[in-house]
């Protein structure tokens, strides 16, 4: 399989992507052409002879069953290897199931479909209208529709690219819908589950055999609480400035004079003080405290050469109060 980049079907990528209040929705629309470039002829092969095996095995398996545990089991056994693809026993039909394994590899790289195969986890849509309606419903129910100013426009407000009728036209100019034979992936055991905070996913494939394309559409739900990505670190809060000691001179000279010791208390402000040092090892801390070292010297002195003064102020207040 060949991935093919086409820049009209980027919109339609980018529209398979948002955001709701309660889960993240990833999504994609792929193109491929099925013409084997590199190891996909190998895969072809490996899913071919699995394929094979699979069915010799449940051939044995028959024989060996006694004729009443042949009938209850005929129809799980599948001898006729009937499938969504048609008879498995054709060439052609395990051709597409291998074009679609093929796909979901190159689209999942960190998955490995051709470990389990099971025909069966596929289904054929009779009506590609029933599945573009699927879609179409899920996205506007998760989704709500951008307010636009032209009606059918297809760009939101914001510019990024929304769900609508022209996203089928550009999905339609590549691979001719009418034409395609359609499926949906509906795994017994969805690998994708295992992720943590996956809730859903949806899987649609549009194959056309004369173009020799196979579009795949796929969502998956993440729950915003178990796939929340990575961000940046909060930016340290910005240290605040330390208030100019020229402005505090003379309301700290009259702290000293009235209150004495107490002057020396420093009371926080609410509205400044967040109780957070934020990175003590900063060398802009250690000069906060280095000029916190200095005025509380300078205040050690002042209020040395304040006693004095107080004490000479109150004597005289006792000599006024003895003279009335």
């Amino acid at each position: 399989m060949k991935y093919l980049p086409i820049r009209e079907l980027e919109d339609v990528t980018t529209a398979l992507n948002f955001d709701t209040a309660d889960c993240h929705v990833i999504g994609g629309c792929d193109l491929y052409t099925t013409k084997a470039a590199g190891s996909d002829k190998k895969l072809y092969k490996e899913i071919e002879d699995s394929l094979e095996s699979q069915h010799e095995t449940l051939l044995k398996l028959s024989v060996s069953l006694s004729p009443p545990q042949a009938e209850s089991l005929g129809a799980s056994l599948n001898l006729s290897r009937s499938s969504a693809f048609g008879p498995l026993s054709q060439v052609s039909s395990r051709r597409t199931f291998a074009y679609l394994i093929a796909t979901l590899n190159s689209s999942h790289p960190d998955y490995d479909f051709s470990n389990i195969l099971r025909p069966s986890d596929f289904r054929r849509e009779r009506y590609f209208t029933a599945v573009t309606n699927r879609i179409d419903s899920t996205i506007y129910n998760l989704r709500p529709r951008p307010v636009t100013v032209l009606q059918g426009a297809s760009q939101s407000t914001t510019g990024s690219s929304a769900w609508g009728p022209r996203m089928w036209r550009l999905i339609d100019n590549e691979m001719d819908l009418r034409s395609c034979d359609v499926y949906t992936y509906l795994p017994e055991e969805d690998p994708f589950q295992g992720e943590e905070g996956a809730i859903w996913s949806i899987h649609h494939f549009f194959f056309n055999k004369q173009k020799k394309r196979v579009c795949y559409i796929h969502l998956r739900g993440m729950s915003i609480i178990g796939h929340t990505p990575l961000r940046a670190p909060i930016a340290p809060t910005p240290k605040k400035k330390r208030r100019s000691s020229v402005y505090d001179d003379g309301a700290r000279k009259r702290a000293v004079f009235w209150l004495g010791e107490r002057a020396g208390i420093d009371y926080a402000d609410d509205d400044d003080d967040d109780m957070v040092i934020d990175n003590p090892g900063d060398d802009e801390v250690d000069n906060d405290l280095d000029l916190l070292d200095h005025e509380h010297a300078l205040t050690s002195s002042r209020r040395k050469n304040r006693s004095g003064v107080r004490a000479m102020s109150e004597s005289i207040m006792e000599t006024m109060e003895l003279d009335s």
